[in-house]
């Protein structure tokens, strides 16, 4: 009776018309956007293709602050340090770019056939063993995965593909040089350009401005940590495909350590690549390697990430991967890289947020 009575009394107080009217309103909005999803959706891609170089010029702008600000501490100056930055990232991602594509297509081509002879092993010892006929339907399922196989060891781009690969291949260095360029200016005047976000975040509110530097403070300790785990990544994956043998071990150090920045599924996707193109070495070595990648993964997340990490900016796996997800769904690559950073900034505006309303509620 008392639950009953409970519930007519906050039906009676929360229930106004006031409260209906704008739940009928929130109605009518979601209704009218999904109905012209379409025409949102376009003008969204077209602002998005204008703003991207520049939020992702933001972005290197925001992460090199901190090796800019090191290096001004030691008495290097600004402009010296962003030049020595730019032209070291430069030749590392060439250098990545021009070794890594040759060497995937070379494993891919020896793995796909070592599959493809595995496959018709076992069939051949499958028909050796048994005292009748293979079925028809295991038949047709080894012909047609030796066939499948034998079509992605073939692969190449057709001539019909090429003037697309080369638009988007277009495209793509035209952003990349637009952004490059944007975040060598915002590196070079970083002061002018948060001052401006301050300014900006002032007009709005001085809470929301509060609230910014909050965001700053969170990012920037994200951010430094994240540098130095990925330093010390390096470093140990490059230990590790040296001493069993790997050819390509400074390679796949170097991309394990950079896999850090999509959390979770960056470095899962680089320890899979190194098993496989470790593949051609002894099989003791290979098992080697797998038994110390599972060591080193589960000391690096949970002894060495804790400790690197300040406690606040800590990312629950759960949320890392929806956060990474959504961010690949809505915005592609670019939100895969900035999804870990929107969600530390979207959890300070709820915890403020909620922090408000219980003083306003104390």
């Amino acid at each position: 009776m008392k639950l009953f009575e409970r519930f007519n009394k906050t039906i009676e107080e929360d229930f106004s018309i006031t409260f209906l009217l704008k739940l009928a309103l929130l109605f009518v909005i979601v209704w009218l956007l999904q109905a012209t999803g379409g025409f949102w959706k376009g003008i969204f891609s077209k602002i998005w293709l204008v703003v991207k170089p520049f939020v992702l010029g933001f972005v290197i702008a925001y992460i090199l602050r901190e090796p800019i600000r090191y290096g001004e501490k030691h008495n290097v100056p600004r402009k010296v340090m962003i030049a020595l930055l730019y032209v070291l990232i430069g030749l590392i991602a060439v250098w990545l770019i021009s070794s890594l594509i040759p060497m995937l297509a070379e494993r891919a081509s020896s793995l796909i056939s070592s599959l493809i002879d595995s496959v018709n092993w076992l069939y051949s010892q499958y028909e050796e063993a048994g005292s009748s006929q293979a079925p028809d339907w295991m038949d047709t399922f080894v012909n047609q995965s030796i066939s499948a196989l034998s079509n992605m060891k073939n692969f190449l781009p057709s001539i019909q593909s090429l003037p697309d690969l080369f638009n988007g291949a277009v495209k793509f260095l035209a952003n990349v040089i637009v952004a490059v360029v944007v975040s060598i200016f915002m590196s070079a005047g970083w002061e002018k350009v948060r001052t401006g976000i301050y300014h900006t975040a002032g007009m709005v509110s001085a809470e929301f401005a509060e609230t910014v530097k909050e965001i700053n403070v969170e990012e920037s300790s994200y951010i430094r940590s994240l540098l130095i785990l990925v330093v010390i990544h390096a470093i140990e994956y490059c230990l590790l495909y040296l001493l069993v043998g790997h050819q390509d071990w400074l390679i796949m150090g170097l991309v394990t350590g950079l896999s850090l920045i999509v959390p979770y599924l960056g470095p899962t996707i680089a320890n899979v690549i190194g098993i496989l193109t470790a593949l051609v070495l002894p099989p003791s070595r290979v098992i080697t390697l797998i038994v110390m990648i599972v060591i080193l993964s589960n000391t690096d997340e949970y002894v060495l990430a804790p400790l690197v990490h300040a406690h606040n900016t800590n990312v629950t796996p759960l949320w890392a991967i929806f956060s990474v997800f959504a961010g690949g769904v809505i915005l592609g690559v670019t939100g895969v890289i900035i999804a870990i950073p929107v969600y530390l900034a979207g959890r300070v505006i709820y915890l403020n947020y909620h922090k408000k309303k219980e003083e306003e509620n104390a």
